[in-house]
């Protein structure tokens, strides 16, 4: 799935910011307003002038009946006959403009919404809570006129100015992006993240995908994959898992020796892989002595119509079927044998073809007790291959806490940071209800 694209919500995000603000400030325009004497109780101006002449009052009521009909053209042209008034007092053009940006938001006319609203904020009259407004309303005028730059800067003067639309945010951020300031972008996006992380609250996918985008921009690709990554735990789907594997795999520095645990990864989500990628694993399987993943990853090539139309695969599925069968023919009496010993490896790997075979409460908890003990060599990847069954398993803690350990090079970290997302995923692949069945993407065995 492409994140680079701006989303589609932030063009009706700014035109419902506009809406509401033209619903606010009506809301502030009432015909009282217009006979006030006073001007709020915020005012810093001298009140013995906050008075409107009758010339003046005449003209306004006349428009105030036209704005609140939401006849706005109309209300327009009564507010322009008022503009031929000469001396006008600093009250009379407070209201005035008041409502002349309210009609001319409502009719699209955002040059004109922009030009007064940015008045009437500066004439100090307003109270707290109309400060926050009228920055709303120049801020969806701005955004609405593509001048992105100052859309930002109403954007942050709104938040400063206390203002409760939610998409505020989310207008000063995408106003900073295509502004091309990516820097404050990020900037104000990690503080968004992080303080619905601290709230408990889901970060939303349009915030993360902005992330990405910003990462796009800044040619960081870390910071792009750390952007799909939170969004394949929040929002799984096949097209953020795509490109996340592909991102994170394109690595040069991973061997097959790990990439074989991405095909496993692609098999978990459900993916259907290349020809050559069913053949690789499985072959890699049966020469590691796992003959039942082999044939597992095989009837899947089969079962998916990738594989059966070369001989050698036929071939190469009935040796693994073979081998699968003596394999467990001999299970009960190899596994009994590896927990009377005292070498990890024999245990461990007896634990994983259990885990293969359908048997995963007792594969996992031999291989558990395997890792424990002397022997292996590698203990990386005993680690890497028990973290990846506890996530096929559901037991999506234990899997993302042994995961976390994972170090190494040659990819196991990249390796085992994709299975720790699976496993943290919000929709994670479910456990056998009842008895279980041969997995058919499981791990690999381990010296």
């Amino acid at each position: 799935m492409n994140i680079s694209k701006p989303s589609r919500l932030i063009t009706s995000l700014s035109v419902s910011l506009s809406l509401a603000a033209v619903g606010g400030i009506l809301a502030l325009s009432t015909p009282a307003a217009v006979y006030a004497q006073k001007a709020d109780a915020a005012a810093t101006t001298d009140a013995s002038k906050d008075t409107l002449r009758p010339e003046v009052a005449k003209l306004l009521v006349a428009a105030q009946e036209k704005l609140q009909a939401k006849q706005y053209v109309e209300a327009l042209a009564k507010i322009a006959d008022v503009d031929l008034i000469a001396n006008k007092t600093p009250y009379e053009n407070f209201v005035m403009e008041r409502m002349r940006g309210a009609s001319a938001l409502a009719v699209k006319q955002y040059a004109v919404a922009a030009k007064s609203f940015e008045f009437v904020f500066a004439t100090g009259r307003l109270s707290a809570t109309d400060r926050g407004i009228y920055a709303e309303a120049v801020t969806g005028a701005y955004y609405n006129l593509k001048d992105y730059k100052q859309a930002a800067i109403w954007a942050a003067r709104a938040l400063k100015e206390g203002a409760t639309q939610a998409q505020t945010r989310q207008i000063l951020i995408q106003s900073l992006f295509l502004a091309n300031d990516f820097a404050t972008a990020k900037t104000e996006v990690d503080a968004a993240i992080a303080a619905d992380e601290k709230a408990g609250i889901t970060v939303s996918e349009d915030l993360l995908k902005m992330l990405g985008r910003i990462a796009l921009k800044q040619d960081d690709m870390v910071a792009y994959a750390g952007a799909l990554e939170k969004l394949v735990v929040l929002y799984p789907n096949s097209g953020y898992w795509a490109d996340l594997i592909g991102r994170v795999g394109a690595n040069p520095a991973i061997t097959d020796r790990y990439m074989l645990d991405f095909f496993r990864l692609q098999m978990a989500l459900g993916e259907t892989l290349t020809i050559s990628q069913y053949v690789f694993l499985a072959q890699h399987a049966m020469q590691a002595g796992f003959p039942i993943e082999a044939r597992q990853i095989l009837d899947k090539g089969f079962t998916e119509g990738v594989l059966g139309n070369n001989p050698e695969h036929k071939k190469l599925r009935d040796k693994a079927a073979k081998d699968a069968e003596d394999d467990i023919k001999n299970m009960a009496r190899l596994a009994a044998e590896a927990e009377k010993g005292t070498e990890g490896p024999a245990l461990f790997n007896a634990g994983l073809n259990t885990f293969l075979n359908g048997d995963r409460n007792k594969g996992i908890a031999m291989m558990a007790q395997g890792i424990k003990r002397p022997g292996i060599k590698r203990l990386e990847d005993a680690k890497l291959r028990l973290g990846i069954s506890y996530a096929l398993h559901g037991e999506r803690a234990k899997a993302v806490e042994i995961l976390s350990t994972v170090t190494g090079n040659e990819g196991i970290t990249d390796a085992a940071r994709l299975w720790r997302a699976f496993a943290k995923q919000s929709v994670p692949a479910a456990p056998p209800a009842t008895a279980p069945t041969p997995s058919s993407s499981a791990p690999a065995a381990v010296k």
